[in-house]
């Protein structure tokens, strides 16, 4: 039949029938392309792939009317049934003409090959990898319903799974980590196919027949069986080894979260040291098991590729993803049953149709011709001889594993190369600050088109902190509208870190344009306060601030500025600068030094030198003032001067560096000055000043000393007041003592005792303008030399050893006269009343109740204070008696005094002399 007959036959419809290839193309008329030859390649857990030369009388067909179409290839059995081949067209070529007939070529996928074309970027949440691509099948209208799951068991939920990449390669690498593969399911009417997703080999679908003969004689395609059987094995590793890493339960070194499983037993002499040891990044499994599924998933693809069979021959039925038993072999048939059960892996075919055409055909580029010639030559037994004396051509290549060995798909499909990217961090409507236990955050990709900025919008993210540690570190936890920049950790697409803060157009820095100030600052939680620290690094005005809007509370340290934002202002001063707006306190619990003398930067905090100096010299003013008052009969100042030097021996104490061990890099030791008690000491070279408008309150317990070098002024706008419990005692060595009243009374009263005026030379008692009153209750006597002038009772008595003169211009006495002259009674008042507690040794007893039971049945309780003192002010009058409680510190046993007596063991004699000691000598 030459072309112009076969053209004439496929105008008469009748060229498709008995044939051993024939296609269904809906979108093109019957019999508009009639396939000459076909190559189709089919391979466990991939796509297939139908290749298909045809011929048509017109050569004026649209190709792009053909793409994304559906077709199907039929492949004629030999029992003269059909077995189809569903896909889509991909690719169509207009290959040329040759009279009156059309070359084309199409090229036929599943439906999965619109996975190729779409690309995405999303994610999920909690999602376990067979419903995470359901989701991305069901966004392709070809695949929807077009797909099931036949799994053994159901698979872990993934907490972040993320999309970066086509949908065939999500697709792809999804199931390969998994252990998962698919193979097509032809609908028996031709109309449609169906992958079927599965992880268990046992799955796969039974070949009809089952049984695949061998048959070493057989001459041509026709017959159903393998001539050709072979096998073949190779060398795989033998040993998966793991680490991971999670964050949430950190493994340790002894006990690292890892697997090493070795592959299966008998596959001959294989190398002990075939390891391969990998670590699958962050956090890849968090259970044991899981991680041990996961590496048997990659030996169990080892193990698959280690022993392969490939068969040649004419079974038409055959195709990857089905399971067949062989039969007929002269090695297997030895074999147990199972050992003779096959899946087929890879299929190709090679079939040429069995049209008139020979050598008629002119060869054009993109041609299967010249392959399938090649093909033909070197297989010359295969071909297929029909009956009305045409010939076409069938042969299969077949790649095949025994299904006692698990199948699992090559890791071909690898995750995206990520590069760094930006994120918002967001979270629930209204919250300034979303955060966890570990201070993760969410975030929404400038990518991200399927969350609205909400909490769901990814999962929790770790954030990278300045420093971090157990115990120590610093923690900046990103706010709701700040941009962030996002890494991850091993180039993980799953694997999101936070890794920066960033600056845009609607956040932008607290400080910039200048370049010379940098530090923190911090927001205040649903409003606009904040906390800052200000380092300024202005040329010769380096300054640090420390601030809290909260009360305008600050601490600024070295060249002192008004600073208001990003402005810098007005010189305010140099040093340092504390204050606030509300309370302030100063604590230090073993003693506080206060002080202007100047020193070194690397001077000894507690280097009190001068202040202890001019306290030295303190205690020798008051020792001599005190020897000297004490020989004018003045009181002592002794208790004041043992008060000053305890509180001047307490300024000075020797301590050493720490010498608990570890690591010092050999520094740190040493010895430097400290207090012995927590005292308070305030120093100053050129004065120290303390002003109020209020009230001035100076208190001790003890004593109070005020020592001048010079002179000690007094100025009171209103009154001096003072009362004293116990005695006043003033003495003036040299020049005098001054007591003047401008205005008003001086009064002098003595209300218990004598009033006693002594002088070396002469007393004065003048009034300037008005009288001298002198009046006694009982007797005034005035006496010099022996003579004396004495009133009492009413008496004069006037006696002198020698002249009494009496002189005046008249003499009267009269009878008897009286003046009662008014005396001030004297107020009685109540003493103050205390309580004192000590020891033996003068010590006080701090912190001990006491309680008084009065005769009256009633009863007064306290506590003394550190001084053993208790004021009893408002305690009833009345006898009674006085129950003292312990001391509140725990007991401490303190020898002041050595025991001559003392012996760690006694004997007979020792023990008698004790008794003798306390019973007068009876035993």
């Amino acid at each position: 039949m030459n072309l112009t007959e076969l053209a004439q036959a496929i105008r008469g419809g009748l060229i498709q029938q008995d044939r051993l290839l024939k296609t269904d193309i809906p979108s093109l008329p019957d019999n508009a392309l009639i396939p000459c030859r076909a190559v189709t390649y089919s391979e466990l857990g991939r796509d297939f792939c139908v290749t298909l030369d045809m011929v048509s009388t017109a050569g004026d067909i649209e190709l792009k009317a053909l793409i994304a179409q559906p077709m199907t290839l039929w492949i004629q059995q030999v029992d003269k049934s059909y077995l189809p081949i569903n896909g889509y067209i991909h690719t169509a070529r207009r290959l040329g003409d040759d009279g009156s007939l059309s070359s084309y070529q199409l090229v036929v996928a599943s439906w999965m090959y619109f996975l190729k074309f779409r690309r995405d970027m999303r994610y999920w949440q909690d999602k376990s990898a067979d419903g995470i691509i359901a989701d991305v099948f069901d966004a392709h209208p070809q695949a929807r319903g077009q797909y099931e799951f036949a799994l053994s068991k159901p698979l872990p939920s993934r907490s972040y799974c993320r999309q970066s990449e086509t949908d065939w390669n999500f697709v792809h690498r999804l199931m390969e980590e998994e252990g998962l593969y698919g193979f097509w399911r032809q609908g028996k009417d031709g109309k449609s196919h169906t992958l079927v997703v599965i992880d268990d080999i046992y799955v796969l679908d039974e070949m009809s027949p089952k049984p695949v003969g061998f048959n070493r004689s057989g001459t041509g395609s026709d017959t159903d069986a393998f001539t050709q059987w072979a096998g073949s094995r190779t060398l795989q590793s033998t040993v998966h080894t793991t680490r991971t890493f999670d964050y949430k339960a950190p493994s340790s070194a002894d006990s690292p979260n890892g697997t090493t499983l070795p592959t299966k037993a008998g596959q001959g002499n294989l190398p002990e040291r075939a390891e391969v040891y990998e670590y699958t990044g962050a956090y890849t499994y968090g259970r044991q098991d899981r991680g041990e599924q996961l590496s048997k998933i990659h030996l169990e693809e080892w193990e698959s590729r280690a022993k392969r069979f490939v068969g040649i021959g004419g079974v038409r039925g055959i195709d990857a993803g089905q399971r067949f038993r062989l039969i007929g072999h002269p090695e297997h048939d030895r074999d147990s049953a199972e050992q003779r059960e096959f899946a087929a892996i890879k299929v190709r075919r090679y079939i040429e149709n069995n049209l008139p055409l020979s050598n008629q055909e002119t060869s054009f580029p993109h041609s299967m011709q010249s392959d399938l010639e090649r093909v033909k030559a070197r297989y010359t037994g295969a071909s297929v001889h029909h009956d009305d004396g045409s010939a076409g051509f069938y042969l299969v290549e077949v790649e095949a594993q025994r299904t006692t060995v698990p199948y699992r798909s090559p890791f071909e499909h690898l995750k995206p190369e990520m590069h760094l990217e930006t994120a918002i961090v967001v979270g629930p409507p209204g919250e300034e600050v979303y955060t966890d236990e570990l201070n993760r955050v969410k975030v929404m990709f400038i990518w991200d088109r399927q969350n609205s900025g909400d909490a769901g919008a990814s999962c929790w993210v770790r954030v990278a902190q300045s420093d971090t540690g157990g115990g120590y570190g610093g923690v900046h936890i990103p706010r709701v509208g700040e941009e962030v920049i996002v890494g991850y950790v091993g180039g993980d697409c799953d694997r999101p870190i936070v890794l920066h803060r960033v600056y845009n157009g609607a956040v932008s820095p607290q400080w910039h344009s200048n370049g010379i100030l940098s530090g923190h600052r911090s927001k205040e939680y649903g409003g606009s306060g904040y906390n800052q620290m200000v380092m300024d690094d202005a040329t010769g005005q380096n300054r640090v601030q420390l601030m809290s809007s909260s009360a305008n509370s600050l601490l600024h340290l070295g060249y002192l500025i008004d600073q208001s934002g990003n402005t810098r202002g007005t010189y305010l001063g140099s040093g340092f600068d504390l204050r606030t707006d509300a309370y302030g306190a100063v604590r230090a619990s073993q003693g506080l030094y206060v002080s202007t003398y100047p020193k070194s930067a690397n001077s000894q905090p507690l280097d009190v030198c001068e202040a202890q100096q001019q306290l030295v010299n303190a205690e020798s003013m008051i020792e001599a003032m005190s020897q000297v008052s004490q020989t004018h009969q003045a009181e002592s100042l002794g208790e004041g001067h043992d008060a000053l030097k305890t509180f001047n021996d307490a300024t000075q104490s020797s301590v050493q560096g720490s010498s608990s061990g570890g690591r010092t890099a050999g520094g740190g030791a040493g010895s430097v000055n400290a207090f012995k008690t927590p005292v308070m000491l305030m120093a100053s070279p050129s004065g120290i000043g303390l002003s109020t408008q209020a009230s001035v309150h100076v208190s001790s317990d003890q004593q109070t000393n005020l020592v001048s070098g010079q002179s000690t002024f007094i100025a009171s706008g209103k009154s001096l007041v003072a009362s004293v419990a116990e005695k006043i005692s003033l003495f003036v060595q040299n020049a005098g003592m001054k007591l003047f009243a401008a205005r008003g009374k001086v009064e002098v009263q003595a209300h218990s005792d004598n009033i006693e005026i002594t002088a070396q030379k002469t007393v004065k008692v003048l009034s300037a303008t008005e009288n001298i009153d002198v009046a006694a209750q009982q007797e005034i006597l005035l006496t010099s030399g022996g003579a004396y002038i004495r009133l009492k009772g009413g008496d004069i008595e006037i006696h002198a050893p020698g002249k009494i003169d009496v002189k005046g211009g008249q003499h009267a006495f009269s009878g008897p006269t009286r003046i009662d002259y008014p005396l001030p009674s004297a107020p009685t008042s109540r003493g103050a009343a205390a309580l004192q507690y000590h020891y033996h040794d003068d010590t006080p007893v701090q912190g001990a109740k006491f309680t008084i039971h009065y005769d009256s049945g009633a009863t007064f309780s306290g506590t003394v204070d550190s001084q053993g003192m208790a004021d009893l002010t408002g305690a009833p009058q009345g006898p009674g008696r006085i129950e003292l409680g312990e001391d509140s510190r725990p007991y401490e046993i303190k020898a002041t005094e050595k025991n001559p007596s003392y012996k760690a063991h006694w004997d007979e004699f020792d023990m008698q002399a004790s008794l003798d000691r306390m019973q007068g000598g009876r035993a």
